[in-house]
Order: structure tokens, then C-alpha cells, then sequence
């Protein structure tokens, strides 16, 4: 059997023919995805992708440089290359995209620029939430107002598919058990031990600009048909998160799924979003550094929100010391994706309660970094939907993909949903 026999397809089959005889393999893969965004989590899904032996060439792009090419290093991979790249332009973009089987947006913005950039690379697209400039629910609708443009391309948009917003797809598993839906309700529970500081400094785990900023619109909330928004930091509870976790205080927060699951899962009445609070947020909120308009502070004109920006630590800088203290043990950190969906099944009610825990212990130990809760789906779900494993076309958020291929997937992957059901019994 010599080489010459073979035939390797970019993405399909190895085949080995013989006469006129041609057989299937194994399936061989040769995918090239672009990574826009090298911070915190965008060099995490790079990462996790540089693992995977389907995909062959990762770009991780960054308007900074210097960040593309640490987080290209990180890897120690040399299948990820670094290019500096302006996401504002979406011609820059194509320098990128052009040629890449699937494209993950990792920025905190500029959604519809690298989503028309995919469009033009023929490349499908993955982003971690819907982050535009103006309010989430019109951020949500100029994405879903591309879905015919994917359409017609027979290309998937995923939105959304970042970290807890995954749970969405084992929501649809539950719905799609039930005859009716009529509550969701989202929840994220975080524990995290205290370090050796007194005092510690506000120094959130990802772009600090968007883990202040979530905070400060008011949350909105899904009832009968109509969103409402109530003040942020209210709701506040303590749910009992499954163990090892526990209760934990949560409280409603603005998030995408809001949003996108009314408009996905039909007939549901409610669905509202709650989680950890960050309190040191609300704090800084509160005495006025959520303000990106400018103040005047001694003759001189300056924003607060840039004033705190300046000072706050990039989380690529404090992600090392967080992933060396709960290496050695001296933190221990969980976190708890969970949703309840109620509903009714052949008249009798019943809770579907579907979750996902995350050790952050474990995520550095098999993946090398605390982000695996987020930069795993990412990856995953580009991967899928450059091999064409999903007949979805079109831009959806996690609820719109088909839920058991996925979950399967993402099971062997190393992450895995459990679920409970609750029902009333009618004697």
C-alpha cells in the first residue's frame, strides 16, 4: 500500500483507492480558525484549539500586537501564528478571516463588523455575547437580522456561545421534553475563597471594561409576552446551587439569554437571569465611575469610567497569580451554570433542572486555564460548525443549534450537564 493511494481531503475523508475501488478511512480534518481578540479568554480559545489535532492553523489577532503574540505563545503550539488587526475595519478583518473555516470573535465588540467579514470569507462565526455599542436587545436584533444573509451563504452564526450562556442548549434538551414551557429562570453561582489580602484590589477575571459595565443598565426580565426592566443589584436570594456549592447569593443582571430564549423556546411566559454579584462593581458604580461622559476635576476634563480603566489591572496580567494560587491549593473556586425550566408533560407539571458544574481547579489542570468553561464551547462549537456537523444555517444563539449532538459533543470534550426532574404527584 504506498502513498500515493491516499487522498486527503481538507475537510472530509482520508481515502485509499485501489483500482476502481475507493474506500473510506478515517476522517481527516485540516481546519483553519481565526481567533479576533487575543485577552483573557480569546487567548484561552486559542488554546483549547491548539489541542485539537482537526484543527491545523489558528490565527489569534489583536489590535495589540504584543497581546496576539503572548497568547499565541502560550500555546506552544506552532500552529497558531499572531497578526495585529484593526476590528473596527472590516478590510483589515479579511486580512484574517479570508480562508478560515470558522471565525471566533473574542472582543468585547464590534459584533456585526467581524460577523460581515465571515460573511465575505465564506467562514462560519462564533461569538462569546452580543456586546454593540447601544442597549443588549438591539445588539441582539442587528446579529439575528443577518440570519438570511448566513442563510443564503449556507453559513452558521452562533451568538452568544460564551461561558454560562452554553446552558441554553441543555434548556432546549428539557424543552423539547415538555409539552409546554412556562418559566426559565437562569442562574449563576460563584464561590471563590478569599486570598491573602485584606483589602483585595477590584480585578475582574476578564476586560474590565465589560465586567463594570454589565452592571449598570437595568436588568431586564421576560413576562407574558413583554420584556420589563427592574433596578440592577435587585432580586437578590440565596439559591441552593446543587453541592459542592451550595447556596449562593444571586441577584438579576441585563444578560443575553433574556433575551434570546423567549424569542427560541416557544410559548415560555417567563425568564429571568440571576447571578453572583460582584459587589465591588456595584461600589465603583455607585460613587460614579460607570460614567464614560466627561467631568470636569480641577480645571481638567476627564471621564471616570477611563480614570478607572486606566488603573485596573488587564486581566492578562492578574489571570498568572489567580492560576498559580489555585494551582498550589491557596483558592478554591466554583462556579454553577443552572437553569429550572417549568413546564407541564401529559398534564402533570414538572421542573426540569439542568446544570453544569465548573471547578476552576480542574479547568487549569486538564486545559491550562481558568477560562476552559468558556473557551471550550467556543472552540467546540467552531469546530463543529466548520466540519458541518450541524444543519442550522443561519444566526442563532446556543438554543437554536440542535441540543444532543452538541451536549454529546461537549461530553466528550470533557463537560458535561446533569439534570434533575421534579414532578407533582396527583394521586
Amino acid at each position: 500500500m504506498s502513498a500515493e493511494n491516499f487522498c486527503v481531503c481538507k475537510s472530509g475523508t482520508l481515502k485509499y483507492q485501489k483500482g476502481r475501488m475507493v474506500i473510506d478511512v478515517i476522517e481527516v480534518y485540516d481546519l483553519k480558525i481565526s481567533v479576533i481578540g487575543a485577552g483573557a479568554q480569546g487567548s484561552a480559545i486559542a488554546l483549547v484549539l491548539s489541542k485539537n489535532p482537526e484543527v491545523s492553523e489558528i490565527v489569534s489577532a489583536d489590535i495589540n500586537l504584543k497581546a496576539a503574540r503572548k497568547a499565541a505563545e502560550k500555546t506552544k503550539s506552532d500552529k497558531v501564528s499572531a497578526q495585529r488587526v484593526d476590528a473596527a475595519n472590516v478590510e483589515d478583518l479579511l486580512r484574517v478571516t479570508n480562508g478560515s473555516d470558522s471565525v471566533i470573535n473574542a472582543t468585547t465588540r464590534f459584533n456585526l463588523n467581524i460577523m460581515k467579514a465571515a460573511l465575505k470569507s465564506r467562514a462560519n462565526y462564533v461569538d462569546l455575547a452580543s456586546m454593540e455599542v447601544g442597549t443588549l436587545e438591539d445588539s441582539i436584533q442587528k446579529q439575528l437580522a443577518l440570519n438570511d444573509k448566513f442563510k443564503d451563504a449556507k453559513l452558521t452564526a452562533v451568538m452568544c456561545m460564551g461561558g454560562p450562556y452554553t446552558t441554553n442548549v441543555a434548556v432546549k434538551y428539557a424543552a423539547d421534553r415538555l409539552d409546554r414551557v412556562d418559566e426559565i429562570r437562569l442562574r449563576l453561582g460563584l464561590t471563590w475563597g478569599e486570598g491573602e489580602e485584606f483589602i483585595p484590589t477590584w480585578s475582574p477575571a476578564w476586560s474590565p471594561e465589560a465586567a463594570l459595565t454589565e452592571w449598570i443598565p437595568p436588568p431586564a426580565i421576560y413576562e407574558n409576552g413583554k420584556w420589563k426592566h427592574v433596578p440592577p443589584f435587585s432580586g437578590v436570594e440565596e439559591y441552593p446551587f446543587p453541592e459542592p456549592m451550595g447556596p449562593a447569593t444571586v441577584c438579576h443582571i441585563e444578560y443575553d439569554p433574556t433575551y434570546t430564549l423567549p424569542r427560541f423556546i416557544k410559548g415560555v411566559k417567563y425568564v429571568d437571569y440571576k447571578i453572583a454579584p460582584d459587589v465591588m462593581a456595584g461600589a465603583l458604580i455607585k460613587i460614579g465611575f460607570g460614567n464614560d461622559k466627561p467631568i470636569d476635576v480641577k480645571g481638567v476634563k476627564v471621564a471616570p469610567l477611563d480614570v478607572l480603566l486606566a488603573l485596573t489591572p488587564p486581566a492578562t496580567e492578574t489571570h498568572p497569580i489567580m492560576e498559580q494560587e489555585l494551582l498550589r491549593g491557596e483558592i478554591e473556586a466554583r462556579a454553577c451554570s443552572l437553569a429550572e425550566i417549568k413546564g407541564e408533560k401529559g398534564g402533570q407539571k414538572i421542573i426540569h433542572t439542568v446544570y453544569a458544574m465548573h471547578s476552576f481547579h480542574e479547568s487549569i489542570k486538564k486545559w491550562g486555564t481558568i477560562w476552559a468553561a468558556v473557551a471550550v464551547p467556543a472552540a467546540l462549537t467552531a469546530t463543529m460548525l466548520a466540519k458541518g456537523e450541524t444543519k442550522i444555517k443561519g444566526v442563532v444563539p446556543p438554543e437554536g443549534l440542535e441540543p444532543e449532538p452538541f451536549l454529546a459533543k461537549l461530553a466528550e470534550w470533557g463537560m458535561t450537564f446533569q439534570e434533575r426532574i421534579t414532578k407533582e404527584i396527583h394521586p
